[in-house]
């Protein structure tokens, strides 16, 4: 049968090895938006990780701040205590 008509497989053939291609790149596609992924998840991972490290820091500056502003305000009230008026 495959004979009678060489016409229609060379066109099945052809067929089948654009399947082919179109699978590759699928596959090929699949894999590269997996390592997309992952180097994604890494960065969002480390940026996340920066984030925290920020927000301890500002943590212990806000802290310190306000340690400095409550001794400015007894120093303030201190120093109303001392003056002659």
């Amino acid at each position: 049968m495959e004979e009678k008509n060489p016409l229609a497989n060379d066109r099945i053939e052809a067929i089948k090895e654009l399947l082919n291609q179109l699978k590759q790149e699928q596959t090929n596609l699949s894999e590269q938006t997996q390592k997309n992924f992952k180097v994604i998840m890494q960065k969002l991972m480390k940026m996340q990780e920066y984030n925290e490290i920020s927000d301890m820091t500002n943590q212990v500056f806000e802290m310190r701040l306000s340690n400095i502003e409550d001794f400015l305000f007894r120093l303030e009230g201190y120093i109303r205590k001392e003056e002659p008026f």
